[in-house]
C-alpha cells in the first residue's frame, strides 16, 4: 500500500533514509534527531516536506519525498521529487512506477505542470528505471554550498541599503 507517512513512521522512515543514503554511497549523519526534524518538516505547523511510503505488512518497505519549487524559466510551479527509495525485496515489482504515478496524481490534481528530480550518474538501476517512464534527462551538474562554511559576501546582497 502506497500512502502518505504518519508521525509514527518516522523510526523506519528513518531506516530506510539510512539504507537509501548507503545505496548512493553518500554518509548519513548519525547523532541528530532525524526522526523528530522529518516530523516538523512533513506534519509541522510550516509543513514543507511531503513524504509517501509503501508498506508491506506493517513494514515501510520503501518511501518518496517532494517538495514544491518553482521554476523562473517555466514560470510555474513543479514538483521536486528529493527522495525515491525501495528495499531490495521491493524493487522489480512495478512499485516504483505506482510510486510515481502516485507522485504524478498529486501534481495533476494541483495543475502543476512538472516533476523533476535528480540521481546520481552511476545510479544504472534508477537511470533505467527513469528511462523506462519515458523522462527526459537535462545535462546539468548538481551543486551544494554548505552556508556555514560560505565566505563573506564582498557585495551588499540583493535588495541591501548601499
Amino acid at each position: 500500500m502506497i500512502r502518505p507517512a504518519k508521525p509514527t513512521d518516522m523510526d523506519q522512515l528513518t531506516r530506510l533514509i539510512e539504507d537509501h543514503a548507503a545505496y548512493e554511497g553518500f554518509p548519513f549523519e548519525k547523532g541528530f534527531e532525524r526522526a523528530e526534524a522529518l516530523k516538523r518538516l512533513a506534519f509541522g505547523s510550516a509543513t514543507r516536506l511531503l513524504v509517501w511510503v509503501l508498506e508491506v505488512d506493517d513494514t515501510l518497505t520503501g518511501y518518496m519525498s517532494a517538495t514544491i519549487d518553482y521554476s523562473t524559466w517555466d514560470a510555474a510551479s513543479f514538483v521536486y521529487l528529493d527522495c525515491l527509495y525501495l528495499s531490495p525485496p521491493a524493487r522489480g515489482l512495478g512499485l516504483g512506477q505506482k510510486m510515481m504515478e502516485t507522485l504524478e496524481s498529486f501534481a495533476a490534481e494541483r495543475g502543476i505542470p512538472a516533476i523533476q528530480w535528480q540521481t546520481p550518474p552511476d545510479n544504472e538501476m534508477g537511470l533505467g528505471f527513469y528511462r523506462h517512464l519515458g523522462a527526459r534527462e537535462l545535462p546539468k551538474q548538481r551543486f551544494t554550498w554548505p552556508v556555514s562554511q560560505r565566505p563573506a559576501l564582498t557585495t551588499p546582497p540583493i535588495g541591501a541599503a548601499a
